[in-house]
C-alpha cells in the first residue's frame, strides 16, 4: 500500500476528474485506513466508494465488499457521468480528536473553496454531518449556495447509515435533473 500523503491522494483524484463536473460530492477527508475513494482497489472498508457506486447502480448487485476489488472501471464510469469527489481536508482526520478535526476542517476551508471554484460544479452534495455547516457557510460566502442540493447533512455511509446515504444521494440526483 502507498504511504498516505496528500500528493498520493491528489494524484489519484485528478486522474478521474471530469472535464465538466456536473455533480460534486464533498466529503470530510481521505480515511487513514488507506481505502481512499480514488485508489484503484478496495481494502474491504471502502464504505463511501461502495455506497456511492450502489446509489448510481455501478456496483455489481451481487458483489460483496472485500479486499482487492478493482475499482477503475467504476471510477471511469463515475467520471464519464460528470461526478467528482473532493475532500474538505486533503489528509486523513478520522483519528484526530473532535476538536482537532474541527480545527483541521476550518484550516482547510480556503483550499477546499479554491478547489470548488476550479472544478466549477453544476451541483454539490455535502456528505457528513460534522462538516455540513462549515462547508455550507464557506460555499455560501463563495457564491455557491444555490448549487448545494442538500439543506441538511447527508450521513456518511457506515454504521447503519448506508441505506439513508444511498436514498439521499438518489434524491439529490433527481433534484439536480429537475433543476438543470
Amino acid at each position: 500500500m502507498k504511504p498516505l500523503n496528500t500528493a498520493n491522494f491528489n494524484r489519484a483524484r485528478r486522474k478521474y476528474r471530469p472535464r465538466k463536473v456536473r455533480f460534486l460530492l464533498i466529503a470530510e477527508s481521505p480515511p487513514s485506513s488507506g481505502g481512499f475513494f480514488y485508489f484503484p482497489t478496495t481494502i474491504g472498508k471502502d464504505h463511501l466508494f461502495r455506497e456511492t457506486m450502489k446509489a448510481l447502480d455501478l456496483w455489481p448487485k451481487s458483489e460483496p465488499m472485500r479486499r482487492g476489488v478493482d475499482k477503475r472501471s467504476m471510477l471511469r464510469r463515475f467520471q464519464s457521468m460528470g461526478f467528482y469527489l473532493l475532500d474538505t481536508c486533503d489528509f486523513p482526520v478520522d483519528r484526530l480528536s473532535p476538536v482537532e478535526r474541527r480545527d483541521a476542517v476550518f484550516r482547510q476551508m480556503d483550499r477546499l473553496i479554491r478547489d470548488v471554484i476550479e472544478t466549477h460544479p453544476r451541483h454539490i452534495l455535502v456528505v457528513k454531518s460534522t462538516i455540513f455547516n462549515p462547508v455550507l457557510n464557506a460555499l455560501k460566502e463563495a457564491g455557491f449556495r444555490s448549487r448545494v442540493l442538500n439543506s441538511g447533512p447527508v450521513p456518511f455511509p457506515s454504521h447503519g447509515n448506508q441505506r439513508t446515504y444511498r436514498s439521499q444521494l438518489r434524491r439529490a440526483l433527481l433534484k439536480s435533473r429537475s433543476s438543470s
